[in-house]
């Protein structure tokens, strides 16, 4: 009879977490859809704000340990997006909204001329800060990347643009 859990050690926590097959295959599929990202600007020949979300189900709303797994495959997506579209002679904007409130609209966004929006995107609600906020602790390094803080009717989220 197979067995439903299997036992793994967090070091984090410092307890053993059962985790189902299903779960594990879910992280695998996850970050397996963060590596093999490829915007290949050159055949789309523009973007409007196209995005990809990386917490469909919003299964990070369970717990802020949860949502900062789900940014974990963001921010790599993220790293890896700027690397492609550097080699890219099309100007372009790659940036990550991230909304403590609501992980299922978390995304990814890649923005080039277009004939639909303005170029570049302008983020004048933005307030930046030099100060890591507790979710992207440990995941956002500051010298790398700029965090601005924005609301949005009553909700607020958080863009990480590349420096």
């Amino acid at each position: 009879m197979k067995k439903p859990y299997r036992r793994i050690h967090n070091h984090w926590l410092g307890r053993p977490l059962n985790r189902t097959n299903e779960e594990l295959k879910y992280w695998r599929i996850l970050w397996r859809k963060a590596r093999r990202l490829a915007i290949n600007l050159p055949d789309k020949k523009w973007c409007d704000y196209w995005h990809m979300h990386f917490d469909w189900d919003s299964r990070g709303k369970r717990s802020c340990f949860e949502h900062r797994k789900h940014i974990r495959p963001l921010m790599f997506a993220l790293a890896k997006t700027k690397g492609e579209l550097a080699r890219q002679p099309t100007p372009y904007q790659v940036f990550a909204c991230i909304y403590p409130s609501d992980p299922g609209s978390d995304a990814l966004y890649v923005h080039t001329p277009n004939p639909q929006t303005e170029f570049p995107a302008q983020f004048e609600n933005c307030l930046f800060t030099d100060v890591c906020p507790p979710l992207l602790m440990g995941l956002v390094d500051l010298e790398r990347y700029k965090i601005g803080v924005s609301k949005s009717q009553s909700d607020m989220y958080y863009t990480v643009i590349p420096r």
